[in-house]
């Protein structure tokens, strides 16, 4: 499908990078996180029946398991705890810590705006965050993703996938688009009043540059769906 296809409307960290994607990017709800991948991954393990008091103590058991199981990056990435892409985006649906259509980083939060903004009101669009110690984070290098819906449906149309970096030396990555914000430019975004470094027009155009690209990459993927 081309660019012309959907109705445009309104107007023409290493702790760093963890740091600047909770940041930019906001996280999921970890805990909760934690207790629906090790579910995903232990289906049979999980109580149906029997005595309700049993049940209770074995889902508490569970969740504590949970969040030993993934304390850790490398205990996501162990082969055994493997969850492929699509489950992993479902889990991390299911697990926002906010509203995916109102984000609550001032960074998300922009870029949803400008990119809401080109799109026709036909089209509902949603802010998915994978930052926290998530599978589709640590495994799939994919920190946050927009996907665009058919309003009147609820029909999921395309997504973009983002990576957020602040590594000079990163010139590739797994996901759709590749943000990179440097070190020297991170606080030209941050508008809090103790901040004497943000630049507003700055921000502005890179939200636009930056807006555009993941436009550019749902119009891609969604040619390469026909």
């Amino acid at each position: 499908m081309s660019r012309n296809n959907f109705n445009f409307g309104g107007n023409d960290y290493s702790n760093t990078g963890s740091r600047l994607e909770d940041e930019f990017l906001g996280t999921v709800n970890t805990p909760k996180y934690q207790e629906e991948a090790y579910k995903t991954l232990h289906q049979d393990e999980i109580p149906t029946g029997g005595d309700p008091e049993k049940r209770f103590n074995k889902i508490l058991e569970l969740q504590e398991r949970a969040h030993k199981v993934f304390d850790n990056s490398m205990a996501i990435a162990n082969r055994n705890n493997y969850i492929n892409f699509r489950n992993s985006m479902a889990l991390v649906e299911r697990c926002q810590s906010g509203n995916p259509e109102n984000p609550n980083r001032f960074f998300s939060k922009a870029l949803y705006n400008y990119i809401k903004g080109r799109f026709d009101p036909m089209y509902s669009l949603k802010f998915f965050t994978a930052v926290g110690g998530t599978h589709l984070d640590i495994v799939h290098k994919i920190d946050c993703y927009f996907k665009l819906y058919l309003k009147e449906t609820g029909e999921d149309l395309v997504f973009a996938t983002i990576d957020i970096t602040g590594r000079k030396s990163k010139d590739k990555a797994s996901a759709d688009v590749l943000l990179n914000i440097s070190p020297e430019d991170k606080d030209k975004y941050d508008p809090s009043p103790v901040n004497k470094e943000y630049d507003e027009t700055y921000f502005n155009q890179k939200i636009a540059e930056y807006g555009e690209e993941i436009i550019q990459a749902m119009m891609d993927n969604c040619n390469k769906k026909k």
